[in-house]
């Protein structure tokens, strides 16, 4: 299962991180990186692929119909919870590492990001049939739209805030995918639909 993956890997990462962090580092330091920053970092970059193959496995799905985008739409739901997975095991780095620095204070930072997290957990625990025959399909569908898009502009903000305040060609590119996926989604929903003869 997909999610289950995203656990195995999300566990793989804070091994891997633990291991190539710094010798003789405290694993909350800031500079050089120790192991908690560096998971911190790692385990957002893991949540931020299964994000966007999961926002953008529709739109795959219309520009190119092959075994691959059949295969990301029919799994779309498992896609979100392992990005579920994989960011919370993010919350969790980010928790201990700033506990380590005693950064940990309610603020208004601290609220939007709460926020999100509040959206992350009702999609997950929505994720499932009964969620939808209770909801219905229609408004299941539009608060999962809400609710991803929400997360994409969380990411966005992110991505570009660190992009700007400290460089780094990997966060240029993370915000250029972003704009090049809520784009053609855009598009595609604005594209007419082929009228079909009946």
């Amino acid at each position: 299962m997909i999610w289950l993956s995203s656990a195995v890997l999300s566990a793989l990462v804070a091994t891997v991180t633990f291991w190539v962090a710094p010798a003789g580092i405290s694993h909350g330091n800031a500079e050089p990186a120790g192991f908690l920053l560096l998971w911190t970092r790692y385990s957002a970059h893991l949540a931020f692929f299964f994000l966007i193959v999961a926002f953008s496995a529709s739109t795959l799905k219309r520009y190119s119909h092959n075994l691959v985008t059949t295969y990301l739409m029919r799994h779309r739901r498992q896609l979100g919870l392992g990005f579920a997975t994989a960011h919370f095991a993010h919350l969790t780095a980010l928790s201990l590492f700033l506990s380590q620095l005693g950064s940990l204070a309610m603020d208004a930072g601290t609220a939007v990001a709460g926020f999100g997290y509040v959206v992350l957990i009702v999609l997950t625990l929505t994720s499932n049939d009964w969620s939808v025959r209770r909801m219905g399909i229609s408004a299941w569908r539009q608060l999962h739209t809400y609710g991803i898009n929400i997360l994409m502009l969380y990411f966005f903000i992110a991505f570009s805030a660190t992009l700007l305040t400290k460089g780094g060609a990997i966060y240029g590119l993370y915000v250029a995918v972003i704009i090049l996926a809520v784009t053609a989604k855009i598009r595609i929903k604005r594209a007419p639909r082929p009228i079909t003869a009946g």
